[in-house]
């Protein structure tokens, strides 16, 4: 596991394939009724005394504005009073202050646009900080994602409307996606976010969570400014779980820079807290796309000093949560170890059902919800791809093909076998633990068994078995079982063997390519036919001791009789088999098993093992 950085920025087309089919509207009631309980009526009448309002208008905002630019400062000062007439402006160590930013430019991480919103709240406290602007020319040293609490886009009443037919409303979530994005990126504890689209008499709230977004309706906010304070006392909330924010993970920033972190996980049983130091201020593992999982993974300590991993993730309600199956692997050698978890399934923040407005008679939102979870298990080693020695990556693909029988034995299939997902157990490890098999987040209890046809795919497209790509959508596909994962580990032993060393082998950089390719077929057809084909010894990479030759070719003839025994047994997957067979191949599990372990066993110590390989 190492961090996602992003090579590549998101482009605004990028943006719209992300958001294509997770935009959804909702009833103005959502938008008005939100943060109701955050301005009770005696602080609405205290705000209203300090804005200039008569008849239910908003005095200072420009009637008839020629230009959108006619209306940043009366709405920013609109906005400022409300903020410091609710007590938001300052509280302890937390600042908000409303801002005109556009022409500004806003340091962007992940998205390639010149685009900065019109007006932000800039905020000070526990997750913000003053932008990471060093050796970056032209962007704001001192506002930018990292330490704003909203952000909001100025329009003229004319140019927008709720015509779903027109896609305008779908155009301004797009453009919002754009902050989002880097809101997510740079505040790592983010669970969702609000923005505004304001006019000179309209405004529309948007909301993106890892579900996806919702907007509201164009409200006036001159006929009920009731809902513009209330909107605005909660965008700039000092209590930052209201704004969004992951309030258990927290920073120090005396200077305005984050200095020191930790995460706090709260024990029920002891009603207490127990706190788990940063190692490093960020995570070392994210992805940056707007919606899914939304993995983080960071890099902890606990009182003792022992190294620890804490890892957030998003998971759909289907999904086994991973605790469950860790709960399962405790004590197993060779298997990441749980330490704590936290299941957030039925709390405001923790799930994307209470974060949504609550359909009305008639209506139907179609997202997937989704649940916050959080693990903290042992910190291994380094991703097994980042070998430099025969002796040690064989080491450490045997111990995790050894762990991953003791996890099937204890009924849980792992079914996300890659490079990214086997560790190496640290310096000196003993045998057992050479290897450590971790992320059991896709993981599933056995039931090929009793349901032999099963839909689900899941795992990294570069090391998924042939077999479940070339069935994908085929009605008789036979279900995930421990022989996929097995092949996976094939596909990962053949990538450490040619995609990471330097050798002369020029066929091979296409087919590892392929072997990734996003079409479900071309991946399972070039891995189908090279288990076809003969694998000689001249084709594999001198820089491999003869022994480990041996191994790769007959792990490869081991893996191509499976494929052809599967094949007799399931046909064309067009039509209904007898599960019979395949029962009978999966009652020789222990012998699989056993022959694959052998054939590294017997490669493990090969003479010259232990030299450094040309890596490439």
């Amino acid at each position: 596991m190492v961090n996602d950085k992003t090579t590549i920025l998101a482009s605004f087309e990028d943006i719209q394939r992300e958001t294509k089919g997770r935009i959804v509207s909702a009833k103005e009631r959502w938008a008005t009724t939100m943060y109701s309980e955050s301005v009770p009526e005696e602080l609405m009448k205290k705000i209203k005394a300090k804005l200039n309002i008569t008849n239910g208008r908003f005095n200072d905002v420009p009637n008839d504005p020629n230009m959108k630019s006619d209306l940043y400062d009366p709405l920013v000062n609109i906005i400022q009073s409300i903020i410091t007439a609710s007590g938001n402006a300052k509280y302890k160590n937390s600042t908000r202050e409303a801002m005109r930013t556009r022409g500004k430019r806003l340091h962007k991480q992940v998205v390639n646009s010149e685009i900065s919103p019109d007006i932000v709240i800039k905020a000070t406290g526990n997750s913000f900080e003053l932008p990471r602007t060093d050796g970056v020319e032209g962007v704001d040293a001192t506002l930018g994602y990292t330490n704003v609490t909203c952000v909001m886009e100025v329009k003229l009443d004319h140019t927008t409307n709720d015509d779903e037919d027109l896609r305008v409303a779908r155009r301004e979530v797009q453009r919002m996606a754009i902050h989002a994005k880097e809101i997510f990126a740079q505040q790592p504890n983010r669970l969702f976010f609000r923005g505004l689209v304001i006019m000179e008499s309209r405004v529309r709230l948007i909301q993106f969570d890892r579900a996806g977004v919702v907007y509201s309706p164009l409200i006036n906010y001159h006929d009920d400014p009731d809902t513009l304070i209330r909107l605005v006392v909660g965008l700039s909330s000092i209590p930052e779980v209201d704004l969004g924010l992951d309030d258990t993970i927290r920073w120090n920033a005396p200077e305005g820079r984050k200095t020191h972190g930790a995460v706090m996980m709260f024990d029920e049983k002891t009603e207490k807290y127990t706190k788990y130091r940063m190692r490093n201020l960020d995570p070392f593992f994210k992805h940056d796309e707007l919606f899914g999982r939304a993995t983080r993974m960071w890099d902890v300590a606990d009182a003792d000093g022992q190294k620890l991993l804490v890892k957030d993730a998003w998971i759909g309600t289907r999904t086994t949560p991973e605790h469950v199956s860790l709960k399962k692997a405790v004590d197993l050698l060779g298997v990441q170890q749980l330490v704590d978890h936290e299941d957030r399934a039925g709390t405001e923040f923790g799930e994307i059902d209470y974060l949504r407005p609550s359909p009305e008679k008639g209506d139907f939102y179609d997202f997937e919800n989704r649940i916050f979870q959080r693990i903290i298990t042992v910190r291994y080693g380094d991703q097994i791809n980042s070998f430099k020695t025969e002796a040690t990556v064989l080491a450490a693909l045997r111990d995790a093909i050894a762990a991953h029988e003791r996890l099937v034995n204890a009924g849980i299939l792992h079914c996300d076998i890659s490079q990214g997902n086997i560790l190496f157990g640290g310096s000196n490890a003993p045998e057992g633990i050479r290897g450590i098999l971790i992320d059991l987040d896709v993981a599933m209890e056995i039931m090929y068994d009793k349901n032999p046809i099963d839909p689900r795919t899941v795992g990294t497209r570069s090391s998924q078995s042939q077999l479940l790509l070339r069935g994908q959508g085929l009605p008789y596909r036979p279900a995930h079982d421990y022989l996929d994962d097995l092949e996976s580990f094939f596909w990962v032993l053949i990538h450490i063997i040619f995609d990471h060393v330097q050798h002369s082998q020029k066929w091979a950089k296409g087919f590892i390519a392929l072997c990734s390719s996003t079409d479900n077929l071309d991946s399972g057809g070039v891995k189908r036919a090279f288990l076809d084909g003969n694998l000689l010894d001249s084709q594999i990479p001198d820089c491999w001791t003869q022994e480990c030759k041996d191994m790769v070719i007959a792990f490869h003839g081991f893996m191509g009789s499976i494929a052809i025994q599967k094949e007799c047994i399931i046909g064309t997957m067009t039509e209904e088999w007898d599960p019979a067979p395949m029962h009978e191949l999966h009652a020789q599990k222990a012998d699989h098993y056993g022959e694959i372990l052998e054939m590294i066993d017997e490669a493990l110590g090969a003479p010259g093992s232990n030299r450094q390989l040309p890596l490439a």
